[in-house]
């Protein structure tokens, strides 16, 4: 039961990391017809990543219902999905999360490529709304209102550094073509810019969060919990170097190396890529394992 809980929570997780940060940087573009045309790359790619989104989401409440009963047969029974739904705090986190991707499903079979803010708002709400079935919603009073809001903003930072990297490779691509470099170049600073923020913000979110769920237990290096969230720390500083590495030192390089700077560059945002979804898959653990 908790690995299927935890890999529908990764699906869930990397679903709404994509979709938020696809449509932000999309959003961020400056330019219509470049987002329009990395849209078009994308599109297949993000309606399939739409429907994982709500069928991962959708097999969430029913595997929380087995786990509270301890007991497979409950995720078949209505009664007891409905008091798990509507009268417990996971349940109505999870409805709102609910309504979002499947808000955000219909706006991507809409076929509509002008949407993005839209899209990336209901997007951003379907990933702000895990800090309401986390570990934050372990505690009450103006901690936990405190520890949910920090929550949110480190899912929203995250979402847009990770998923906003898809963008960015469409953007390097479109900058190889002299017609389309100066929007490209546009778009790019933007991203750079936007990402700097997410890093901080990101980051800072991050030890505040920690500190929050291990203050109360302290440290016990012999835990599961403590030692899957050493190594997403790591995963996610490896990210940071590999993000440095490229704005620092092969942007500055990419007029005259051209060729080389796009091949290290393009490498190292795919090495971000799988360092990510690596992060997201401990994040879908992390959330059923107890920090003490």
């Amino acid at each position: 039961m908790i690995t299927a809980f935890a890999l529908c929570r990764f699906l869930g997780y990397s679903a709404s990391v994509l979709l938020f940060g696809v449509s932000t940087m999309l959003a961020l573009s400056g330019s219509r017809s470049l987002s329009l045309s990395v849209e078009s790359d994308l599109r297949g790619l993000l309606r399939g990543t739409a429907i994982v989104g709500v069928v991962a989401v959708f097999c969430l409440l029913p595997l929380q219902t087995a786990s509270i009963a301890d007991d497979w047969l409950a995720m078949v029974d209505a009664d007891t999905l409905s008091t798990v739904a509507f009268q417990t705090r996971y349940g109505q986190g999870w409805c709102l999360r609910a309504l979002a991707v499947m808000g955000v499903l219909a706006l991507m079979l809409r076929g509509r490529p002008d949407n993005a803010w839209l899209r990336a708002a209901v997007a951003g709400l379907a990933l702000a709304s895990l800090s309401l079935t986390g570990h934050a919603a372990m505690q009450s009073g103006w901690i936990g209102v405190a520890h949910t809001a920090n929550d949110a903003l480190h899912a929203l930072a995250a979402g847009f550094w990770l998923g906003s990297l898809p963008v960015f490779l469409g953007f390097l691509k479109r900058w190889q073509e002299p017609a389309r470099r100066k929007d490209a170049t546009r778009a790019l600073m933007r991203f750079s810019t936007a990402g700097h923020a997410a890093v901080a913000v990101l980051l800072l979110s991050g030890a505040v969060n920690t500190w929050m769920i291990l203050s109360p237990t302290g440290l016990d290096v012999t835990s599961l919990y403590l030692q899957l969230l050493l190594i997403k720390a790591a995963l996610a500083l490896a990210m940071v170097a590999l993000a440095v590495f490229n704005r620092y030192r092969w942007i500055p390089s990419i007029r005259s190396r051209r060729d080389l700077a796009v091949y290290r560059i393009r490498r190292n945002t795919i090495l971000e890529l799988w360092a990510g979804g690596a992060v997201l898959l401990l994040v879908g653990f992390l959330g059923l394992l107890s920090p003490s």
